[in-house]
């Protein structure tokens, strides 16, 4: 197996959501299909006159094969599709520096796209003030006291548990911070049951639909979530309001940069692709 395992198994991840030897019998196909197109256009990318222009150092290299350990989430996880994949060591470092390559090319190729201007900038932010509004944000404490998914009988329990503290916190809300030090099974009952200030979509749904609706100061009512069963309080409210302008116009230029460059690199390649189209017909 050469370092073209390497590039497989990206592509069945990114088009299959699967590793190569998960696919079916079906999609097998389609991904060398896919393999071999990127391979060719890839090779076309490195015969351009661009490509004499980049170097790729074993420290890159060494840097992106580092990268790769943190995605899978440790040595032994890579080292397991390394093994699943049969590539060696020395292919995908292979593999790594031809990728590495092909992006670095691909970046000289839009080196030379301009960036916005300021005054463009303040323009687009005036037009599009929607898109510069910061969410709401609210500060949360809570309560948890997980449930056993092998016994179900353990939720009436607990369930019973967590009224018997929304009791307590109804008649006297000061003593929340006491009873999720004593009480919850979440690390934050070390910080008095703070999670700290949140934007919507940041906790479970259950929660987060809830804690979005509660007045200043209140009390949830007993919240489900997959972690078990929680009480919630909303300590603080930060309305949403607009990003100053001065703050926002430097990511607008980055975020257009970033479109612009991407624009002219697929027009680029569309160029590559339309000679390997013409290769591949004989023409």
């Amino acid at each position: 197996m050469s370092w073209h395992a390497y590039p497989r198994w990206q592509l069945a991840l990114a088009n299959f959501s699967a590793l190569p030897w998960d696919l079916s019998v079906e999609q097998l196909p389609e991904l060398e299909r896919q393999l071999a197109r990127k391979l060719a256009l890839e090779e076309l990318v490195l015969a351009s006159e661009l490509a004499s222009q980049v170097q790729v150092t074993p420290q890159m290299v060494n840097q992106a094969r580092s990268q790769l350990v943190s995605q899978y989430g440790s040595e032994a996880t890579l080292l397991q599709i390394q093994q699943q994949a049969a590539i060696s060591d020395a292919e995908l470092l292979q593999a790594l520096s031809h990728e590495l390559k092909v992006n670095e090319v691909l970046a000289l190729s839009s080196a030379d796209v301009p960036a916005m201007s300021d005054s463009e900038a303040r323009r687009y932010y005036l037009d599009h003030p929607r898109r510069f509004l910061r969410p709401e944000r609210r500060e949360v404490r809570h309560i948890l006291i997980t449930t056993e998914d092998d016994n179900p009988d353990s939720e009436p329990e607990v369930q019973a548990r967590m009224l018997g503290l929304r009791e307590i916190l109804l008649a006297e809300p000061h003593q929340f911070g006491e009873l999720a030090l004593r009480h919850s099974e979440c690390p934050t009952a070390m910080e008095r049951g703070r999670i700290g200030v949140v934007t919507p979509g940041q906790l479970y749904p259950e929660l987060d639909s809830c804690l979005f609706a509660l007045p200043l100061g209140a009390l949830s009512p007993v919240l489900r979530s997959p972690m078990g069963l929680h009480l919630i309080q909303c300590l603080d409210i930060q309305e949403a309001a607009p990003i100053p302008m001065d703050e926002a116009l430097p990511k607008i230029i980055e975020q257009h940069l970033l479109q612009a460059r991407q624009q002219h690199q697929r027009r680029w390649l569309k160029s590559l692709q339309r000679t390997l189209d013409r290769q591949l017909s004989g023409h």
